[in-house]
């Protein structure tokens, strides 16, 4: 075998090659599988609805799955899930407003609640009549997905900081 042929045939398995990583670097975050921003921000609000309709129908575990993984890695599924919330409703929820930027979104989403039956620690119970509020939430975008922070509304602490 010649010089010239083994060197051509070096060069051709070298251009396959890099011919193959090109591809697949570029399907790698590049522009082919990625998400526009108006199908983004059009997840989100579904996303959104569907874990207020969660919190409407007292649906704890649906909401537990739409957290964010920290929150999740942190506090079991039952312990969440099980907790009797029995005593606040909530109605009919709308997204104000969505800002995003980047992976972490802002929404401000507009409801109405009212608290019948709370127990309190000195003994008796609280109620507060029907009234409507905004509340402001931060959502990340993960592999493809939409996920609440979660925020103890009591202490504002919170599993991770976006």
């Amino acid at each position: 075998m010649s010089k010239s042929r083994y060197y051509s045939g070096i060069l051709a398995i070298l251009v396959l090659i890099i011919g193959i990583f090109s591809v697949g670097c570029a399907t790698v975050g590049g522009p082919p599988g990625q998400m526009s921003e108006a199908s983004r921000e059009a997840l989100l609000k579904e996303r959104v609805m569907k874990m207020w309709e969660a919190q409407v129908t007292g649906d704890r575990a649906t909401m537990y799955d739409m957290y964010d993984p920290f929150f999740r890695a942190r506090v079991k599924k039952g312990l969440f899930a099980d907790k009797d919330t029995s005593y606040i409703s909530y109605y009919n929820p709308m997204v104000e407003s969505v800002d995003i930027k980047g992976n972490v979104a802002h929404v401000r989403v507009k409801m109405e609640y009212e608290v019948k039956g709370l127990d309190m620690p000195g003994g008796g119970k609280y109620d507060e009549p029907r009234k409507e509020n905004i509340t402001n939430e931060t959502w990340l975008f993960i592999d493809g997905t939409w996920y609440r922070q979660f925020i103890d509304y009591i202490t504002e602490a919170a599993f991770a900081k976006y």
